[in-house]
């Protein structure tokens, strides 16, 4: 099989003498190069579109891709290339729709960063426009292809601790800094951005947690700012905004009742300290045992190498659970590629169970949708 052409929106070069970093604006060059990199058997770097052609062509050069490497400076002539077969949208949420609409009208098979669109309806549009055009999706949402994620799915799915009954998760944002946060990222702490706490770092963890547990039928939510003002730093350090104001949610409560009857709650907190450890810890008990999933501080999505997943059925001993024996990437590209480059094997393979679809992505945005007005919020 001829490996799937791949044509790259959004992968920024770094300052001269500077490498590229998880920093805002880098994340196609730490994520995504790395693990399509190692699948060279199954896809094929051959453009990559900027906000410029002279940016594009900085980045070919800088991260060493071919000469033959297309530049590109808007994303209608990044559609328009016929060799290009799979477009991959890695920008800030605001502008995935306009980015990634082109080509989906010229049919192309389409990969975008989640969130999918900058709320639920710039996601549903994007969803009829990829529906329209009869062609396969894929959405950042990379835990999905997380061993670890398989492991408790499968676990649940093999009855081993009888029949969910319920699932508490506590999850904690203090990882990023409380009160400071970086020039041209304001847009996370606006409520509205559709690129915030809530859609990002609690969204991330949502979609795992309904993709394993199925969705809620009923549901509840408080949510709530940690502060209402944020200092704004620039890159260098500089103070540019002393009180930038906030209005997106850090303190997120949501509970309810899921499709098979389970009672169900994620409290989400952002603190200056962590405690225990842990920004994320997950208990699902069902009626034969529970499962204990534990991440230390960093993101749901990054596949952290110290993450953990423990099982004890009945009176019996509690068993640390393997996940990762066998895993071709782990340990092979940086631990924060890896699930990224999992979700691409299991594009290029077929595999749905490990890939968000476009379609499959839009039911985590309208739950989170459901939450915004359960709490009382306003949607959009």
């Amino acid at each position: 099989m001829a490996p799937i052409r791949v044509g790259i929106v959004g992968l920024r070069p770094s300052p001269e003498g500077e490498s590229a970093s998880i920093a805002l604006g880098y994340w196609a060059a730490v994520a995504h190069l790395p693990g399509l990199r190692e699948l060279s058997e199954y896809y094929e770097i051959v453009a990559v579109c900027n906000s410029s052609v002279e940016s594009a062509t900085r980045a070919i050069k800088q991260y060493g891709l071919p000469e033959s490497t297309k530049a590109y400076g808007n994303p209608q002539d990044i559609a328009n290339d016929p060799n290009v077969d799979l477009v991959v949208v890695s920008v800030n949420v605001g502008k995935h729709l306009e980015l990634a609409k082109p080509a989906l009208e010229k049919k192309k098979h389409v990969f975008v960063e989640w969130p999918l669109g900058a709320g639920l309806a710039e996601s549903e549009e994007l969803y009829k426009l990829a529906e329209t055009a009869g062609v396969r999706t894929s959405v950042g949402v990379q835990a999905r292809a997380d061993p670890l994620v398989a492991k408790i799915k499968s676990i649940i799915e093999s009855g081993q601790i009888g029949k969910v009954a319920n699932s508490s998760a506590w999850v904690s944002s203090g990882v990023f800094p409380f009160d400071t946060w970086m020039e041209k990222g304001e847009y996370y702490l606006e409520h509205k951005s559709g690129g915030n706490p809530l859609f990002i770092f609690f969204g991330h963890f949502l979609d795992s947690f309904i993709h394993i547990l199925g969705d809620f039928t009923e549901v509840q939510a408080i949510m709530k700012p940690a502060i209402d003002k944020v200092a704004i730093y620039s890159a260098k350090g500089v103070l540019v905004n002393p009180g930038y104001p906030k209005t997106s949610a850090d303190h997120i409560l949501v509970q309810g009742i899921l499709e098979g009857g389970a009672v169900a709650s994620i409290s989400a907190r952002k603190s200056k300290a962590i405690v225990d450890d842990a920004s994320f810890r997950w208990i699902i008990s069902g009626t034969e045992g529970e499962l204990e999933v534990t991440v230390p501080p960093t993101n749901w999505q990054f596949g952290d190498p110290k993450r953990t997943l423990k099982l004890k059925i009945g009176s019996g001993e509690v068993q640390t659970v393997d996940f990762l024996s066998n895993d071709q990437f782990e340990g092979k590209i940086p631990a924060i590629s890896t699930n990224t480059a999992r979700q691409y094997l299991a594009f290029a393979k077929g595999d749905t169970d490990g890939v968000a679809t476009f379609g499959s992505a839009l039911k985590t945005h309208r739950l989170i949708d459901r939450i915004i007005k359960a709490a009382g919020w306003e949607s959009f």
